[in-house]
C-alpha cells in the first residue's frame, strides 16, 4: 500500500483541513465533557481554554478547506461548490424554521456548525472526486456517512432541551462523536486512495 500516493497541494490542504476537523471534534468532545458532564469538576478556565482551542482548530480547518477547494481543477467539478453552499444555506434556513416554529427549540450555534461541517465535507468530497482522487464507491459511502451524521445531529439538536442530566449530556455528545468518526473515515480513504 502506497500511502499519500501522488498527493497534490490540493490534497494536502484538504487532508490537513480534515486533520484539523478531527482535532476540532476531539477538542469539542473534551470541552463538552468539561462543561456539561453532570459530575464534572473541571475548572472554568480549563473549560474556556478547551473551547478556545476548539474554535481555533475549527477556523484553521475551514481556512485549509477553502484554500484547497479554490485551487482550479483541470476538469469539470462533479457538483459545483457554489451549488453545495447555496443548497446548504437553503437547508439551514428550512431546518432553522422547523426547529423554531414546529419544535419551539431555542436557536443555538450548533445547527449552524453542523451545516458548516456538512458543507465543508461535501465540497471537499466533490473536489477530490472531480480531481480523480476518489472513486464513485468512496463518494457514495462518504456522502451517506455525512448525510447520516448530519441527520442524527439534527435529531439530537431537536431533543437536547427535552432531556436532563446524563441523557442531555449524551445527546449532545452523539453528533460530535459521529462527525469525528466520519472525518476519520474520510481521512483514511483519502490516504489510501
Amino acid at each position: 500500500m502506497n500511502l499519500f500516493r501522488n498527493f497534490t497541494i490540493r490534497d494536502w490542504l484538504i487532508f490537513s483541513g480534515n486533520v484539523c476537523m478531527l482535532i476540532t471534534s476531539l477538542l469539542y468532545i473534551a470541552w463538552w465533557a468539561s462543561a456539561f458532564y453532570p459530575a464534572s469538576e473541571c475548572a472554568p478556565p480549563v473549560s474556556s481554554f478547551l473551547l478556545l482551542l476548539t474554535c481555533l482548530t475549527g477556523i484553521a480547518a475551514v481556512i485549509l478547506f477553502i484554500c484547497g477547494i479554490r485551487i482550479p481543477l483541470s476538469s469539470v467539478q462533479m457538483v459545483p461548490t457554489r451549488q453545495i453552499l447555496f443548497s446548504t444555506v437553503i437547508l439551514y434556513i428550512v431546518l432553522l424554521c422547523i426547529s423554531i416554529f414546529l419544535f419551539h427549540r431555542p436557536v443555538t450555534s450548533e445547527l449552524f456548525i453542523m451545516m458548516l461541517w456538512a458543507a465543508g465535507e461535501l465540497c471537499a468530497l466533490s473536489i477530490l472526486y472531480s480531481a480523480g482522487r476518489f472513486g464513485i464507491k468512496s463518494v457514495i459511502v462518504l456522502k451517506l456517512l455525512i448525510f447520516g451524521a448530519t441527520a442524527a445531529g439534527y435529531i439530537c439538536y431537536l431533543n437536547y432541551y427535552l432531556l436532563e442530566g446524563i441523557r442531555a449530556f449524551i445527546d449532545g455528545l452523539i453528533p460530535l462523536a459521529l462527525d469525528g468518526a466520519v472525518v476519520a473515515v474520510f481521512l483514511i480513504l483519502h490516504v489510501v486512495m
